[in-house]
């Protein structure tokens, strides 16, 4: 097994005090008594919206077709925001803008989400896509979620996400951040990678797999599901590290503290390499002989919301799950009696 070091074995740092942010009035003009995930924050009446829609920073530019479910719900929403004295903008606006409102599925919710946190204002998804689990509402509603937010009926959760450092053999470094997740994937699709995981710098573990994810709360319901791992609620503070078909006899998923550092060791990887891919969306070469380092990052994001329905709500809704052979009340079909 690969020893790994036990220098830097801190996660990254959270605020200097938690503490000092209650009551305090950030950059967009939000009121705030939290910066923890999940915290609720109250919304606020808006002058510009930043509009984004489904094929934002596709290569190439697919052509938009005016009958398209993206297409038409983002020329209501732009009109709704007019007649509300409200002025949509683009990606490329430098003003300020209170808040982003993105229409697509959880792929194009998490491009958007690049923007809203360099910008540290909260977004709010439309969902013209497929599952949809990061959107707050279907295109059928645009309309209602405009007034909404215009009349700044809604609260804004933070959502925590995780700095990712790769170091490669010859010394280089580079980073990376994430909402959902940072997996590793082989480039090789023959050769299994060979890896030793590592929690604040004591070794737990090596085998070989096809890759592993590493995943926050929010993370929890898409890639590190998919590979077997817990539905972690968003409001609770943790990591998870998810094997992908691990050949080993220990290779449960773990769930660890929220300020805990997973490192990886890439033993051998094959004639590709390999690469760790943040949120499916940006990638960081990682060769045979590279220690991955993932931790709490600093910066957290902001999720509108405009209703207070529970987690387990909006997890039965997009899941579809099967909740029938509950007892239920007539009055309350979905409900536990």
């Amino acid at each position: 097994m690969s020893k790994l070091s036990p220098s830097d074995t801190s996660a990254a740092a959270r605020p200097a005090d938690l503490a000092d942010s209650v009551n305090s009035v950030d950059s967009a003009g939000l009121r705030h008594s939290s910066q923890q995930p999940g915290a609720e924050q109250h919304g606020r009446r808006i002058s510009r919206v930043m509009l984004l829609q489904r094929e934002l920073n596709d290569k190439p530019v697919p052509v938009p077709r005016p009958s398209a479910p993206t297409a038409t719900a983002v020329a209501r929403a732009s009109a709704a925001l007019r007649a509300h004295g409200v002025e949509p903008v683009g990606p490329d606006c430098t003003d300020h803008v209170d808040l982003v409102l993105v229409l697509g599925g959880d792929g194009t919710i998490l491009r958007a989400f690049e923007i809203a946190r360099e910008r540290d204002i909260p977004l709010v998804g439309i969902n013209t896509g497929h599952v949809g689990f990061l959107a707050e509402a279907d295109p059928d509603a645009v309309e209602g979620v405009v007034a909404d937010l215009v009349n700044g009926r809604y609260t804004v959760e933070t959502r925590m996400t995780i700095d990712v450092e790769v170091t490669a053999p010859d010394g280089g470094v580079t980073h990376g951040w994430a909402l959902n997740e940072a997996a590793l994937e082989k480039c090789d699709r023959a050769r299994m990678l060979e890896v030793a995981i590592g929690v604040d710098g004591q070794a737990v573990s090596s085998f070989g797999c096809d890759g592993l994810v590493m995943a926050t709360p929010t993370g929890s319901t898409a890639y590190a599901y998919s590979g077997g791992g817990p539905v972690v609620w968003p409001e609770v503070e943790a990591l998870l590290l998810v094997p992908l078909v691990a050949h080993a006899l220990f290779t449960r998923p773990l769930v660890l503290g929220p300020e805990s550092c997973m490192e990886v060791v890439i033993q051998h990887a094959g004639l590709g390499g390999a690469e760790v891919w943040c949120d499916g969306r940006r990638s960081l070469d990682a060769p045979a002989g590279s220690r991955i380092r993932v931790t709490r990052a600093d910066r957290p994001v902001r999720l509108a919301r405009l209703n207070d329905a529970p987690f387990a709500t909006r997890l039965v809704r997009k899941f579809d799950l099967p909740v029938e052979g509950w007892r239920a009340t007539s009055d309350d079909p979905g409900g536990i009696a």
